[in-house]
């Protein structure tokens, strides 16, 4: 299939945007160089916060009802059949077949795109959510959260989707703020189920049996309205004809080849194991935990589990955000060493979460787990998009898809262990064992280096040829330059900035053009909305 853009090699000048951006940008790969998380129109602008926000709502609703099921479980099993043994059993299944779909999605993505892979998860979930309402016994429970499970590979687009809308250096905040606010669906899960369940015990026709299979309507609804938003609302990436048909056919099985050969793959994946699949676990079993120790009711319960899964809130975000700013001080050695320290201290505070005796101790002890564990997931986030640049898709895919195995081990370790305490104390001995592995971890930033390097030549020639063609000396090109300086520093300067209607861009057949602003006192205005505007075209 031929290209539908020249590779930056063999360009001249930039690409025009397919419409005016509202964050400054890259001019070569259209992506955001700033992100806004306001109260304004801004944040949601389209390309790339329309996208954000996508991301992360329909990856909060996928986590809602993905794990709809836990907070219910002591209901489920009193008036059922259904054992301790077969929740355990139906944990693992509902984590073990998102491992096959993310590592499929990922790769298909880099086929054909975020939304469509996104809106047909959420689609094909939701349809055995409507019918969990008939479970009766242990195998029907594993099957259907099995096929609930699928959708907790929204993870992958999520991530993924977020990586095309921003650069490198805003990585490890965007994925771990757009994954964190997702992930809080589980808290919110929690609460949404309880309250649910106990809206439909009130009615005076509904016993606890009836309150339960009722409950799962709503969860399932939301999934079908996600996907319709996501479809109608969002943009793949910032260059729209991208992911427009025809698709290349031979690239899949090239993507999956090379990232499943890379060792640092397989590394993040480990790490990602103990982190989210961590995390994963404790949304599974923290409700039934604190039921069964401590002597809880179903809502109580299922309150207290509801704040592990809050705390996404913020402490993915502080993840990423810290790794951020670790490679700047540090380069890539910063990012991985934040995160090492990280996911050991996850380690030393399950363990100290598992020996608690009071319930009063044991709750404050999981909010300080959560912070560790959940900032661990934002700090591997923050080394994922430097892996393999060209097959992001596949990396968040593989990477992902290590967390849930993760989970799947972990659901098998506590089918042997005596207690749930055991199993949380074992847990948090491996976690930090492997935490200590971070130190292997050998990821280059070469690659990102030497396309900011090309971006600076680019715009030394472009601003060298303006300067040699323009007539006159009262138009002043604006030129947005970010610039990143650190030890290993990434030189970023890149052309593009806000551009209201009235500005006139060059087209694709190798112009370009710049926005301009010129008064009549030979003054140079950098407003955005100049009063008089004029545009340079310079042809290559």
């Amino acid at each position: 299939m031929e290209k539908k853009t020249l590779d930056r090699e063999e360009q001249k000048c930039p690409d025009e945007p397919f419409m005016d951006f509202t964050l400054k940008y890259d001019p070569w790969t259209h992506k955001a160089l700033e992100y806004r998380l306001d109260c304004t129109k801004a944040s949601c602008a389209r390309p790339h916060m329309r996208a954000f926000q996508l991301a992360w709502t329909s990856f909060f609703v996928a986590f809602i009802a993905w794990f709809s099921f836990a907070p219910l479980s002591p209901a489920i099993k009193k008036t059922t059949s259904i054992t301790s043994k077969d929740i355990g059993v139906a944990n693992v299944t509902s984590v073990l077949t998102t491992v096959f779909a993310r590592l499929a999605m990922g790769p298909i993505m880099d086929i054909i795109g975020p939304r469509v892979c996104q809106s047909f998860v959420l689609v094909f979930s939701a349809i055995p959510l409507y019918f969990a309402g008939l479970i009766d016994d242990g195998t029907s429970l594993a099957v259907v959260r099995g096929l609930v499970g699928i959708v907790g590979a929204t993870f992958v687009g999520c991530q993924f989707w977020t990586s095309l809308m921003f650069e490198q250096e805003l990585a490890g905040t965007m994925n771990a703020i757009a994954a964190g606010w997702g992930n809080l669906g589980g808290g919110v899960s929690q609460l949404v189920m309880v309250a649910l369940y106990n809206m439909n015990l009130s009615s005076p026709t509904c016993d606890e049996e009836c309150a339960w299979r009722q409950s799962f309507y709503i969860p399932a609804t939301l999934l079908i309205v996600a996907a319709v938003l996501v479809m109608t609302l969002g943009d793949d990436c910032p260059k729209e004809d991208r992911y427009l048909p025809p698709y290349a056919k031979t690239s899949e099985e090239a993507s999956v080849s090379s990232v499943a050969k890379n060792p640092q793959v397989i590394q993040l994946m480990i790490q990602y194991a103990v982190c989210f699949g961590v995390e994963l676990h404790l949304n599974n079993t923290a409700a039934l935990y604190f039921h069964d120790r401590f002597g809880l009711s179903l809502t109580t319960a299922g309150i207290v589990a509801s704040t592990f899964g809050l705390m996404n809130l913020f402490a993915r975000a502080w993840g990423g955000m810290a790794s951020d700013y670790a490679y700047k001080n540090w380069s890539m050695k910063g990012r991985k060493y934040l995160h090492v320290i990280v996911v050991v201290l996850e380690g030393m505070s399950l363990i100290v979460f598992a020996l608690q005796g009071t319930f009063e101790g044991a709750v404050m002890f999981m909010i300080i787990f959560s912070v560790f564990v959940q900032g661990a997931e934002g700090s591997t986030f923050g080394i994922v998009p430097y892996v393999d640049p060209s097959n992001t898709g596949g990396v968040c895919g593989f990477v992902g898809a290590g967390g849930n195995i993760g989970a799947v081990l972990w659901s098998v370790l506590f089918l042997a262990v005596p207690s749930y305490q055991d199993g949380y104390l074992y847990m948090g001995l491996v976690v930090i064992v492997i935490g200590f592995c971070g130190v292997f971890i050998n990821v280059s930033d070469k690659e990102v280096r030497r396309m900011a390097s090309e971006r600076v030549q680019a715009i030394q020639e472009l601003d060298d040829t303006l300067r040699l063609k323009t007539p006159t000396k009262n138009i002043q090109m604006e030129i947005s330059v970010n610039r990143s300086s650190t030890k290993d520093s990434t030189i970023g300067a890149r052309i593009g900035s806000p551009t209201d209607k009235s500005t006139t861009r060059g087209s694709n057949d190798g112009s370009v053009g710049f926005r301009t602003s010129v008064s009549s006192q030979n003054k140079f205005s950098r407003s955005t909305k100049p009063s008089t505007s004029a545009s340079i075209r310079t042809v290559q």
